[in-house]
């Protein structure tokens, strides 16, 4: 079953943030720079702040999360983590944080699993509905806790 990310205000927020600024920073190059820099550093933000866009578009539209049948995939964007079911320990609730992490909102399930070298490793996901995603994954991995 394949659950979307929840978007937050915030990203929303720091898109917008990053479009601003990106005029912003265009504006004060072609109004403070020599005629012959100015352009090609014009350019080149607007080229940069285009991939940013693209990535941040990117992330909303392909950030997910599926309970396939044996393992957990997450995926956004270029990046993919496959979890087995046998190598996740416990999933918390109610997680705030603001690392990047595959999830779009500030609120979000923490995941704790056992990586290939043998290490406990954390990753943050953020599904619309939380708790049938939480149902999909409770009966797929019979040990795990819930908090």
């Amino acid at each position: 079953m394949v659950f979307k990310t929840r978007v937050g205000f915030t990203f929303y927020a720091l898109l917008i943030f990053q479009i601003i600024m990106t005029i912003a920073f265009i504006i004060l190059v072609i109004f403070m720079g020599s005629v012959s820099s100015t352009w090609i550093v014009a350019v080149i933000t607007t080229l940069s702040a285009g991939v940013f866009f693209f990535y941040f578009l990117l992330a909303i539209a392909d950030t997910r999360y599926t309970v396939a049948d044996e393992h957990l995939i997450i995926k956004t964007g270029w990046y993919e983590l496959i979890i087995p079911y046998a190598d996740i320990i416990n999933v918390s609730g109610g997680v705030r944080s603001i690392l990047m992490q595959p999830a779009l909102s500030f609120i979000r399930l923490e995941i704790k699993y056992k990586t290939p070298h043998g290490m406990t490793d954390i990753v943050h996901i953020s599904p619309v509905d939380e708790n049938e995603f939480l149902v999909q994954l409770k009966n797929k991995v019979e040990k795990l806790s819930l908090y």
